[in-house]
């Protein structure tokens, strides 16, 4: 692909399909790190202005196939309604596509992506973001907010220094807005940060309701 080419529908499909079967490879491994045969790919309308990108599907996304489901659904949801947009006109996905899991003989638990799983990822997710060329990106923790300076090449920032402003990047010649946002989940764990995570959905509100004119 050439420097500033779109990608295309079927680009993108290919480009799903291409990341399902390296996902399967995986899944041969005598000791699999994730559930690498029910992946989570990006969804949500082509025509999208906002695209958010998480860290990587849990256990009720792996089972239903869609991103930010079930309570992290109900969390990015409840973020929406700040942003005063509906769900519908984003575009949702998350930087690895599989579900990293930690095994043991009683429990199959979340862990956060190992960089090698991240760099490995950012193929794809440079397509999507090339596919959409959405007018604002959302960031939703640090492994995404991490995943997108690389793609851009650039050192990323600490979180608690860049969320809730907007920075601009360069990914293949196309600048994009970015807003870092702390995850949804983030007040559940740290209850200081729910005044700042409202401040932040409330100025992501402010720049979002131009685009939308």
């Amino acid at each position: 692909m050439m420097q500033g080419e779109p990608v295309g529908k079927c680009a993108l499909e290919e480009a799903y399909t291409q990341e399902r079967t390296r996902l399967f490879s995986l899944a041969a491994c005598d000791t699999p790190q994730g559930e690498y045969h029910n992946p989570v790919f990006g969804e949500g309308k082509p025509s999208a202005t906002i695209m958010l990108i998480g860290e990587a599907p849990g256990a009720e996304e792996t089972k239903l196939g869609h991103p930010f489901v079930g309570k992290a659904g109900k969390q990015l949801d409840a973020l929406f309604c700040k942003f005063g947009v509906m769900r519908e006109d984003a575009f949702i996905t998350n930087v690895v596509k599989y579900r990293p899991v930690v095994r043991s003989e009683k429990s199959t638990r979340n862990r956060t992506p190992q960089p090698a799983e991240v760099k490995a990822s950012l193929p794809l997710l440079k397509i999507e973001i090339l596919h959409l060329s959405p007018k604002l990106i959302l960031t939703l923790g640090n492994t995404p907010l991490k995943a997108v300076f690389a793609l851009a090449g650039q050192k990323p920032p600490v979180i608690g220094v860049a969320h809730g402003k907007q920075h601009s990047i360069v990914i293949e010649g196309e600048t994009f807005t970015l807003i870092p946002l702390y995850h949804p989940a983030s007040g559940i764990y740290n209850r200081t940060l729910v005044e700042v995570m409202e401040q932040d959905a409330a100025f992501v509100g402010s720049v979002v309701q131009p685009l939308k004119a």
